[in-house]
Formats: structure tokens, C-alpha cells, sequence
């Protein structure tokens, strides 16, 4: 009879604590604790602020290049000699005294450097250096006549004068310019810049590189009556015989202007 009154309470007590536990909240599960250092996803993928048309325009300018920005030294005597070499093959040598003197400039107005420096022939090579399929030309630039303007054509680079009846001749000893023609961005240090004329006759004093329109307006102060030819590049100014003046290209080859 008492384990039967003992039992009662116990069973009781247990339904009581069942209802207890069923009634209270349920609590959330914990999940992983957010970093307060993380930035937010919005933020991930927010685009950049659309920069300023000032920063556009400072963009969009072209940068200036290596070439462009590099500067042309001066010819050295080395290199002088070993332009004409490279052509001559030791037929005509650059004078020693020459060799720091050159002139360059766009002579041809090709747009790529050339080369003009006094020279002596070889005495034992004439017969190579007079040969008419040599790789030269030979010019005595008082001859030359420069070409009609009425047959100028501007879309040819070279021009056509009127045949000469006679070549100059190289002899011994003679005083000679020596012009080579630039190739390319290089100019006349260019390894294929064969390109060259044998000045006979026009070897002066005072010989120095001019740009083409200062020249220009040089012969119309000196004299407005006289007609000043077609000048396509810079010219080369000298006191020949006692008088001042200038080489030019003619188109075709090189003329003289006094």
C-alpha cells in the first residue's frame, strides 16, 4: 500500500516537468560570428567612381616615344670614315682634317639625315672611280642646270634634267665633296644608305649645314631680282671661289647657287 502512494507523486512530478519543457521558447542555434572587419558584399561589387574629363583627356594624350625623344650626336670621325668607307672601299678617303667638320642635314629632303664631308681620291683607283657603271655619281654642281619649273613634278622624288654632253672626270688630287644619302630612320649610318654623289669643283670654305627656308630667305634679302630655285631640302652653304653661296638638290642632283 506504500509503494503504491509513493509512485503516484513521482509520476506526477515527471508529467509536470514534461509540460514545462515543451512550453518554453526554443532557443537559435548558434552560427558562426561575423568578422566586424569584413566589408559588406554591396560593397565587393560597387563600381569605381567614373573618373573626371579631366583624367580622361590627360589619358587619352598620346605618350611621346623613344625615338621621337632621342637626339642625334653629332657625326664622329669614326663614323665618317666609316660611312665613306663602306661605299668606296679606300677609291676616295674622307680628308683627316675633314673628318670633324662634316656637314649633315636633310640635303635631299627625304626626311632621314645625309652626309657631306671633303675628300681625295686614291691616285692608283681613277679608272674605278671614273668607270660609268659605278655605284656614284659625279657632278660638277657650277654645270648644272636646275630644271624648268614648268616640268617639275612634284609627285617624283627625282627629276629629270637635260642630258649633259660631258662626264666630269676625276683626276688626281682633285678636292671632292663626298654627299651620302640617308636611308631611313638611321640616316647616313645606316649600313644600307649606299646612296652617294661625287661633288667635283665644288669644294669651298667655310661649308656648314642651313635649313632650307632660312636659306631661302637669305638669297631673297641678298638679292630680290635674282631667281632663287626650288629649294626640297637643306642646303649646304660655302664661299666658292671667293663667292658666297650654296649646294642644293635639284631633284636630280646637285646644283650650285650664288
Amino acid at each position: 500500500m506504500k509503494t503504491r502512494t509513493l509512485t503516484l507523486p513521482l509520476c506526477l512530478l515527471a508529467l509536470a516537468a514534461a509540460l514545462c519543457a515543451c512550453a518554453a521558447p526554443e532557443r537559435p542555434k548558434e552560427g558562426p560570428r561575423a568578422d566586424a572587419t569584413q566589408a559588406p558584399a554591396a560593397q565587393a561589387t560597387q563600381a569605381p567612381a567614373p573618373a573626371s574629363s579631366t583624367d580622361a583627356a590627360a589619358n587619352a594624350q598620346p605618350q611621346p616615344t623613344q625615338a621621337a625623344a632621342a637626339v642625334k650626336p653629332p657625326p664622329g670621325p669614326q663614323e665618317v670614315r666609316a660611312a665613306v668607307g663602306r661605299i668606296y672601299k679606300g677609291a676616295v678617303a674622307p680628308e683627316e682634317r675633314a673628318v670633324g667638320a662634316a656637314a649633315v642635314g636633310d640635303f635631299n629632303g627625304d626626311g632621314s639625315e645625309d652626309l657631306i664631308v671633303r675628300a681625295r681620291p686614291a691616285p692608283h683607283r681613277l679608272g674605278e672611280l671614273n668607270d660609268e657603271v659605278a655605284n656614284w655619281i659625279i657632278t660638277d654642281p657650277r654645270t648644272v642646270r636646275p630644271p624648268d619649273p614648268r616640268d617639275f613634278d612634284p609627285h617624283q622624288g627625282v627629276q629629270k634634267l637635260a642630258p649633259r654632253t660631258t662626264r666630269p672626270r676625276i683626276e688626281a688630287g682633285d678636292a671632292l665633296l663626298v654627299v651620302v644619302h640617308g636611308y631611313k630612320a638611321e640616316g647616313w649610318r645606316n649600313p644600307e644608305a649606299l646612296q652617294t654623289y661625287l661633288l667635283k669643283g665644288a669644294t669651298g670654305a667655310e661649308l656648314h649645314a642651313e635649313p632650307r627656308d632660312a636659306a631661302r630667305a637669305d638669297a631673297a634679302r641678298a638679292d630680290a631680282r635674282k631667281h632663287i630655285p626650288r629649294l626640297l631640302g637643306d642646303v649646304l652653304r660655302e664661299k666658292l671661289d671667293g663667292e658666297e653661296g650654296f649646294l642644293y638638290w635639284t631633284g636630280a642632283t646637285y646644283g650650285w647657287f650664288r
